[in-house]
């Protein structure tokens, strides 16, 4: 897996000039001076995306410095302003960027395979734990992101993920039936985990315009992801449900196959070892922001509760045969046997401790 994550971690127009422009400038050597491009579609306020800047890029740059004879720089680049969240990977692909960090539930047909969390709804619920198996997963089965390398020409660093997904509403609700008709916001391969409601497909940029203006009720997001962007206010308050959907592990850190190969071996080794301390970073980060956002909303006046186990149970089974079908599009789509991955996934979570609401048949 490219040293992917060593264990000692963890255990038009205009878009095409700006594309064209950008990859010309990626990547630079100059004498011992070397210069990538880093970014990501999302703001520096999310939780992956502070952590690559606030963590992963200093400790390149301090060890670059101390432990080899190059003095390493980053140009950052977020919040869309030079790929936005659905182009990630196709801006690291193409040399926009040499490093990205991005949600593969945006690229849910490119990076299928790598959507699996989402695949199986009700799963642990803590990002660490979470994190580590997954990643022990795809180490596993790497053919889970061999589209990375084979058909975008990067290499994958890095994966870590948000929190415990919950459901923030703008309205009172006890029983799954109270959804009937409710528009709820939902990311992308997690929009089929909306039932009984009316699924509306958002991304964390539109989410506040969306709750404002009527689009979306209610949406499956994290505490703290909903304080940051003060989802809470476009609710008016409203109702934050614990429902433990599970802390999915979404995000991909990828560097560009041609940067990387321009790079000396030695500034290679670093990033990677940086990489995979990232990972176990932005994981624990993750999981703590999600306690702190629980207590902001609750001073900001949002009631806090925990779904009923009878509504959880009936919500999963609705969704009980969900998995084996989406295990079965990604096996033909993909060439892969995704079912086997998806089945040892959940005996892993299951090992760890975690209890599913039922058991998911996957062939």
């Amino acid at each position: 897996m490219t040293n992917f994550i060593k264990k000692a971690g963890v255990a038009g127009v205009a878009a095409a000039v700006l594309a064209v422009g950008s990859a010309a400038h990626a990547a630079s050597i100059k004498g011992n001076e070397i210069t990538l491009r880093i970014g990501s579609g999302h703001p520096p306020f999310i939780t992956y995306v502070k952590e690559v800047s606030k963590y992963f890029v200093p400790n390149v740059k301090k060890r670059v410095a101390a432990e080899t004879k190059y003095k390493m720089n980053f140009k950052e680049h977020y919040a869309g302003t030079v790929v936005n969240v659905f182009d990630t990977l196709e801006g690291t692909q193409d040399g926009r960027l040499d490093i990205g960090a991005w949600c593969v539930c945006f690229d849910d047909d490119k990076a299928m395979a790598m959507n699996l969390t989402y695949y199986v709804p009700f799963h642990e619920p803590n990002a660490n734990k979470n994190t580590k198996i997954f990643y022990d997963l795809v180490t596993k089965y790497p053919e889970l992101y061999q589209d990375y390398e084979k058909r975008y020409k990067q290499k994958l660093l890095a994966i870590t993920g948000f929190n415990n997904y919950g459901l923030l509403s703008a309205f009172e609700w006890n029983t799954f039936e109270d959804l009937k008709g409710r528009k709820i916001l939902a990311a992308g391969p997690n929009l089929p985990w909306v039932q009984g409601g009316i699924p509306v497909r958002t991304t964390i940029p539109k989410a506040a315009q969306q709750l404002q203006t009527g689009v979306g009720e209610a949406i499956i997001l994290f505490p703290d992801t909903d304080y940051k962007l003060k989802l809470h206010e476009a609710t008016k308050g409203g109702v934050y449900t614990l429902m433990d959907f599970g802390a999915v592990v979404q995000i991909s850190l990828t560097m560009n196959m041609r940067s990387r190969k321009k790079l000396p071996p030695e500034v290679v080794k670093i990033i990677d070892e940086e990489a995979a301390k990232y990972m176990v970073k932005s994981a624990a980060t993750s999981q703590a922001d999600h306690d702190w956002g629980i207590d902001k909303l609750r001073g900001a006046g949002v009631k806090i509760r925990q779904v009923d186990p009878a509504v959880k149970l009936a919500w999963a089974k609705r969704l009980a045969d969900w998995p084996n079908s989406r295990a079965q599009a990604v096996s033909k789509k993909k060439k892969i046997d995704m079912g086997r991955a998806m089945r040892d996934y959940i005996k892993m979570v299951e090992a760890g401790g975690h209890k599913f609401p039922l058991d998911y048949v996957i062939k």
